[in-house]
């Protein structure tokens, strides 16, 4: 049988970006384990001749099909008609060279990705003719204009630049957020049907794919062209559209003002992690738990695997960030008002597409030891200590590999070994921030065999080791931003540092995953920032300062995730 011995050529992916295939079937793993779909092994078909979508020529095709008469130039498809009672099929003709579209037959052609311009209508020339001894039959000839343009309900009436900016946020800035893009099962992707709805939505989603667009221009030392720009516009604009909706929000709507809310702080950590994230997951932790008090079948079902993603990255952000600036979670009006968040739940209902790929569980201990040392605790240091010292003994009890393997919802091709390295980086990453987080002093000041039987610089090791494992080109390396710079702040040896500030560059700049999130650069001249206050206040080596607790006086509303 054709096509059952081992390939010759390497898959159309592979070959157009000229990387080495392993050439498996039915698909080639480097693009499943990268959440591409493979396109195989044969030729890439596409429509020939039809009309252009994009540059110079797309203007072109429509001056052309409108000035057109009987024959529209474009895509036509040439077929005999029916038969009719009686007849019999006359062989077909050589159709005339004016009625007949030389390209108008599927065409081998690489695929290319186009913006989302609209495509020109399409006319589909249908002709037959058919011999019978009854003039009742007489030949005939259709044409069927497809009009208006073949565009996706969603874009009517959004202008070409906008059109532009949300193409973007479809095909790169959705990858983003996941750990590995399934096409159709993206949570955010369910974004984009929403935008024609919600006026603030669309503008939030054009402000993040422009400063995506203009931080990538950045990372490629080329200076943004107006997507900056572009991007305070329309998040200015969403400011206003946003005010203006809260007031009557109804369920559905309550979801997508989470989401543009949400959307907020991603916008933050696109351009640097530096800006007003804090008070933006404060309004969303609002929504968030009253969207908890509702029953999930009353929510749109178009709507609720959004809303459980963008409520798990909210928490997510919380939680992390609360470790790096010391903002405590729940604090400030919501703790005033009584209100509260099942964290376990809304991570664990996001846990197969959560970026960071992070056990809930685990989230979960580094959120309850936050608590247990913020200033608001009642609980003296010898409290916290035995606190503390459960907390970790339930993380080092955590069986990574059985979570991985029991998560829901995973595609047949995730990387399940690399996830679960990610994961148990995580998981020592925790336990090494609980023996930091401790107050008045450090884990070297403390006896830290009362807390875990490994050091801290032992748990070290386990981190960077656990991340060595993630190959720097792998999609999974975009989550590894924060159990990096934790065991990277913490190591003295600089081998490991000069090993970490590579590693977070991977993450900026590694191809094909280009990941241009500005935070990722704040991490890293934080981390130099980190390492110059350690030798400023050991210059001989002696005693080691607690760099955690002078990183939060240093850098307090920075967030790296």
């Amino acid at each position: 049988m054709a096509g059952t011995g081992p390939q010759s050529k390497a898959c159309y992916n592979c070959r157009r970006r000229r990387l080495r295939c392993d050439k498996s079937r039915p698909s080639c793993y480097k693009c499943s384990s990268n959440g591409e779909e493979c396109l195989g092994y044969g030729l890439v078909l596409r429509w020939a001749n039809a009309p252009a979508t994009r540059g110079k020529l797309a203007s072109r095709a429509h001056t052309q099909h409108h000035q057109g008469h009987h024959h529209h130039h474009g895509q036509q498809l040439l077929v005999r008609g029916s038969r009719g009672a009686g007849s019999d099929p006359d062989p077909d003709p050589d159709p005339d060279p004016d009625d007949r579209d030389p390209a108008s037959a599927l065409s081998p052609a690489a695929s290319t990705s186009g913006t989302a311009a609209a495509f020109q209508h399409t006319c589909i020339s249908r002709s037959s003719s058919s011999s019978s001894s009854s003039s009742s039959s007489p030949p005939h000839h259709v044409n069927i204009c497809i009009s208006p343009s073949l565009l996706d309900p969603f874009l009517n009436g959004a202008s070409e630049q906008s059109r532009y900016y949300i193409y973007h946020f479809a095909n790169t800035v959705c990858r983003d957020l996941v750990s590995i893009d399934q096409h159709d099962r993206n949570p955010f992707r369910s974004i984009l049907p929403l935008i024609s709805k919600f006026g603030y939505l669309q503008e939030i989603v054009i402000a993040t794919s422009a400063m995506h667009l203009a931080t990538l221009h950045r990372y490629m030392g080329r200076r943004p062209a107006g997507e900056l720009v572009d991007a305070l516009t329309a998040k200015s604009r969403a400011i206003r559209l946003l005010q203006a909706a809260i007031s009557n929000a109804t369920l559905t709507s309550q979801a997508v003002i989470l989401a543009t809310i949400v959307f907020f702080v991603n916008l933050d950590l696109i351009d640097s992690g530096k800006g007003g994230w804090k008070a933006h997951i404060e309004a969303a932790e609002m929504l968030i738990s009253s969207l908890q008090k509702v029953d999930g079948h009353l929510l749109d079902p178009s709507v609720a695997p959004l809303a459980d993603a963008i409520a798990a990255d909210c928490v997510t952000y919380r939680i992390l960030g609360s470790t790096i600036s010391g903002v405590g979670f729940l604090t400030g009006s919501t703790m005033r008002h009584g209100i509260g968040i099942d964290v376990f739940t809304v991570l664990q209902r996001a846990e197969a597409y959560s970026y960071h790929c992070c056990p809930p569980l685990i989230l979960q201990l580094i959120l309850s030891t936050s608590r247990l040392c913020s200033p608001e605790s009642s609980l003296d240091n010898n409290d916290r200590i035995a606190a503390t010292a459960s907390l970790l003994q339930q993380a080092r009890t955590f069986n990574v590999r059985e979570w991985v393997n029991n998560i829901r919802g995973l595609s047949s091709h995730d990387d399940l070994v690399a996830r679960e390295h990610l994961a148990s980086a995580f998981r020592a990453a925790a336990c090494l921030y609980m023996l930091l987080v401790l107050p008045d002093g450090s884990s070297d000041t403390h006896d830290t065999s009362l807390l875990s039987p490994q050091t801290a610089d032992e748990l070290v090791l386990e981190v960077l080791g656990h991340l060595s494992r993630i190959p720097d080109d792998h999609v999974l390396l975009k989550g590894t931003s924060w159990p990096t710079f934790i065991a990277g702040a913490h190591t003295d040896d600089r081998v490991w540092r000069a090993w970490c500030l590579s590693r977070l560059r991977e993450v900026w700049n590694k191809n094909p995953w280009i990941c241009p999130w500005g935070y990722v650069h704040t991490a890293i001249q934080m981390l130099q920032d980190v390492w110059d206050a350690k030798a400023t206040a050991a210059p001989d080596g002696g005693t080691k300062m607690n760099w955690l607790q002078e990183l939060r006086t240093l850098r307090g509303n920075c967030l790296i995730v």
